[in-house]
């Protein structure tokens, strides 16, 4: 398994004018699964600490309240200006990121999900790819489409991970979360699968309100309740999702709305609506997934970001 990025290229993306906001979810300590993590949305500390190390000697680390403020005020970002976020709120964000960061003083903005933090729950592809690598099932057929798809090996487990993804991320009608209970059950595990696994905890409330309150190098923004896409949402749906956890994050650990993150964060994951319903709420800020680097005109709720993990 090998990252999106080599850090060899990471300073590639740094920019004389513009900015780069770089995208990871976790950092782990060493990737042990076969099936598990096939994508690298948790790279190794190991890794993490040279791509921090080689950007912290070549670029100029700003937070993303700093980039709001260059944003609003048009102030030229310093060459190789970048900004390093963390979407969902991993526990790893803190105990392997964090002293990392610390190491070469870069700050870091975490979106949280705020159904995860509350419960330590799993995303919807992470109940499916924990079923994936333990079943004991040779096949699986997907009602939403009647094909069957073998998962007597690594590589076809990995395919049809592959597959679920691609599906569910473009199909507005499927709902993700009854999908993984579907597929869940189909392998025999239950849908509300959780876990302490590297992989799967979650921040707890009181370590968001000690670092909150610390004012380091660390902030919180949102990034949905339970991690839907948002565009899909009908009117009542979306607001539920903007309203708990903006209200979450407040009531828990007196975090503002000021920053947000799209779930999935590709071009058909937000849309107008969704931009109008974040402003109404406070939020001043929201990152895309989608890959680039940033000028001083740039829309602040339609910025680049370049997915690393």
């Amino acid at each position: 398994m090998t990252p999106n990025i080599a850090p060899s290229n990471i300073c590639e993306f740094l920019h004389k004018d513009n900015l780069v906001i770089f995208l990871f979810h976790g950092v782990i300590k060493k990737q042990i699964h076969s099936v598990r993590n096939y994508t690298m949305k948790h790279i190794e500390g190991e890794l993490f600490d040279e791509y921090m190390g080689k950007l912290a000697h070549q670029g100029s680390p700003i937070s993303m309240n700093m980039v709001l403020d260059h944003l609003d005020k048009k102030k030229p970002f310093s060459p190789g200006s970048f900004a390093i976020t963390f979407d969902d709120g991993f526990e790893n964000n803190i105990s392997v990121a964090a002293p990392i960061l610390e190491k070469y003083n870069i700050p870091a903005m975490i979106y949280l999900t705020t159904d995860f933090i509350q419960n330590n729950r799993m995303s919807w592809i992470d109940r499916i790819e924990y079923a994936v690598q333990k079943t004991k099932k040779s096949k699986i057929t997907l009602q939403v489409n009647d094909n069957t798809y073998p998962l007597n090996h690594v590589d076809e487990k990995i395919n049809f991970l592959r597959v679920v993804r691609e599906l569910v991320k473009k199909t507005p009608t499927c709902n993700p979360n009854l999908f993984a209970h579907q597929v869940c059950s189909d392998l025999g595990f239950p849908s509300n699968i959780s876990s302490d696994d590297p992989l799967d905890l979650k921040l707890s409330w009181d370590q968001i309100q000690k670092i909150h309150k610390d004012n380091g190098l660390l902030s919180f923004g949102g990034h949905s309740h339970t991690h839907p896409i948002l565009s899909f949402l009908s009117s009542d749906d979306l607001s539920y999702e903007l309203d708990r956890s903006i209200s979450l994050m407040k009531h828990m650990a007196d975090i503002d709305s000021t920053h947000y993150s799209y779930p999935e964060g590709l071009a058909h994951c937000y849309s107008d609506e969704v931009i109008r319903e974040l402003k109404q709420r406070g939020v001043r800020c929201c990152p895309t997934a989608i890959q680039g680097n940033n000028s001083l005109d740039m829309d602040p709720f339609k910025l680049f970001r370049i997915m690393v993990a």
